[in-house]
Formats: structure tokens, C-alpha cells, sequence
């Protein structure tokens, strides 16, 4: 299964011919192979349209239109993410609470139920010119509330923030000298509706911000990283980073980061990022500078003296 654990059956269902082939090229796109076949490993596409016969691709399956309804009770609505055009197939997302993705043919900027109320979607999509498997999975991963995974390094895995993690989160706080440079958490309860919060505002708004970073080979949290737009910055995009006490001084900051520094140009369209480094943070300055950030200015934030590294991306 994914990496959130159980979407397995994408349905098409509806869909111009060109919007069939678009969704079926990014699903075989040998570019895209690693994601496809390592973060989807168990999901089929299902593409119900008007085809001679039933044929069985490269986790592509196609099915004649016809047999839609008869089919759909099959497939777990837990387990399930719908693409279509069509008002009656989205009227059933609605109804059994499946992630749905609406296509606006031209013209179109609103779908209705056999009651005229207006119907939902987790994404409306105008063309799948670049909507493929790890989108999708992203769209499903939103609808029920489970953490996104952002990248993959050789020896970590960064992921949002979920709450089962509230726990872990303090011990790796709890670190001898962990908060030198850092700010604290919040006492416990505080902590949790800040983080709820943070989850549903920053992630579901922006698609960013302070992610989590997991030990591959043991799944232990050890430490943060992400990107922020810093508003007393003028809404720079920002990157921060805090490897926990037992995994310092070995690259997993370094590791880490780089593949963000990618990501962010890749994925967000990021063209410049900087970071903001506490003097006397000697750490955190010699890993700037690998990383290629150059120091711009002094600048007092909250009243405080900061370094601010600058690097284009």
C-alpha cells in the first residue's frame, strides 16, 4: 500500500479521451517510475470510459463506462479516490465521504446534486497535465486528515507533522542544550492545540512548513526541518533545521537539508531562500555555508541580534 497506508483503487470515471490519456501517460511515465511504483506500490488506476475491451496495463486498468455502477460498491471508500466529470459520480463521493477530484470541462465551474445543492471536491482540476499518482495521493492523504510525505534522503524520511508524534516531540525538546538556539515548546497542552492548529492552517493552506525528520532504519524521530514564509521578513521563504542531541555531528542535518533546498526549487518553484542563525550558533553557521548560503546582513528580530544567510536557487 501507499505511504498513507490505504488508498488502493483511483477510479476515472467520465473523463474526455484526452484527459484519460493524460492521467494514463503520468501513471506510466518512466521519468516518474520511483514514484509511481515505490510510493503507490498497491494502487491501481481504474479508468472507466468507452474502450473496445478490458485491458490490464502497468497498474492501468481500463473498463467500459457502462460497467461503472455496477462496479463501484467493490471498492472501500476508505481505500478509494475518484476523478470525474460527471455529477452523479461525485454526488456518490459525497455520500460515502470518498477524496474526489472534479474535471471543469470549459465552461463549467460548478457541479449539482438530483436535489440542486451543490456538490464538493477535494481538487478541481481544469486539464492532468501535471496531476499524477504522487498528486493524487497527496489529494487523498488531505481528505483524511494524514500526513503528507515530503521527500526521502538515503538515511531519512521527512514528513508533516502528525499528532502521534506530540510525545516523541518533547523527548527530542528534552535534549541537553536543545533549545539554545531554538525556541521551546509550549507546556503540553498548549503544545497539542498549537500544533492541530499548525496542521490544519499551514499545511492544508500553504502545503509547507516545519516538517518531521524520521530514522529510516529505526522510524525514531530525530529531528525537524522545513521551509516558512517569515513575515517580519517581508515573506521570504525561510529554512530551518534542529537535529536532535543523539544524531548531531553526524550529516543528517547536511542530508537533510539539501534535499529540501530541492525541493523547494523544484516542487514550490522557490528561486532564492534564506535562513536566520542566532549569533554564537557556530553549528548552524558552518552548515549555512556548506549548504552554499551566503551572510547578507545583521538584523534584530523580537528584539534579538540575527544573521541572515541568503542563497539562490
Amino acid at each position: 500500500m501507499g505511504e498513507y497506508g490505504k488508498l488502493k483503487y483511483i477510479l476515472a470515471v467520465g473523463l474526455p479521451k484526452s484527459q484519460e490519456r493524460l492521467l494514463e501517460q503520468n501513471f506510466s511515465d518512466k521519468e516518474n517510475a520511483f514514484r509511481t511504483f515505490e510510493v503507490l506500490p498497491d494502487t491501481c488506476l481504474y479508468l472507466y470510459g468507452y474502450f473496445d475491451s478490458e485491458v490490464s496495463g502497468a497498474k492501468i486498468i481500463k473498463k467500459p463506462a457502462e460497467s461503472f455502477p455496477d462496479d463501484f460498491l467493490q471498492y472501500p471508500p476508505q481505500e478509494t479516490l475518484i476523478v470525474t466529470a460527471e455529477s452523479c459520480c461525485l454526488e456518490l463521493a459525497n455520500t460515502y465521504d470518498i477524496a474526489a477530484v472534479a474535471y471543469l470541462e470549459p465552461g463549467r465551474n460548478a457541479f449539482f446534486g438530483e436535489d440542486g445543492k451543490a456538490l464538493s471536491a477535494d481538487l478541481y482540476a481544469e486539464g492532468f497535465d501535471e496531476i499524477g499518482p504522487v498528486y493524487l495521493e497527496r489529494i487523498y492523504a488531505r481528505h483524511h486528515r494524514l500526513p503528507w510525505k515530503i521527500l526521502e534522503t538515503k538515511r531519512c524520511i521527512v514528513q508533516e507533522f502528525s499528532m502521534e508524534w506530540l510525545p516523541d516531540l518533547f523527548s527530542l525538546y528534552a535534549g541537553e542544550g536543545m533549545t539554545d538556539y531554538i525556541e521551546p515548546l509550549y507546556e503540553y497542552e498548549k503544545e497539542k492545540e498549537y500544533q492541530r492548529a499548525y496542521i490544519e492552517n499551514m499545511y492544508c493552506f500553504y502545503g509547507f512548513g516545519m516538517w518531521i525528520v524520521r530514522q529510516k532504519d529505526t522510524g525514531k524521530l530525530i529531528g525537524r526541518a522545513g521551509l516558512e514564509c517569515r513575515e517580519d521578513l517581508d515573506g521570504e521563504m525561510e529554512l530551518g533545521y534542529a537535529i536532535g542531541v543523539p544524531w548531531q555531528n553526524q550529516g543528517y542535518a547536511a542530508e537533510v537539508c539539501t534535499e529540501i533546498l530541492s525541493y523547494a526549487k523544484e516542487e514550490l518553484g522557490v528561486s532564492h531562500i534564506c535562513c536566520v542563525i542566532e549569533p554564537g550558533n557556530e553549528r548552524s553557521v558552518r552548515l549555512a555555508q556548506k549548504l552554499g548560503f551566503v551572510l547578507e546582513k545583521e538584523l534584530v528580530l523580537d528584539q534579538r541580534v540575527m544573521l541572515k544567510y541568503e542563497k539562490k536557487l
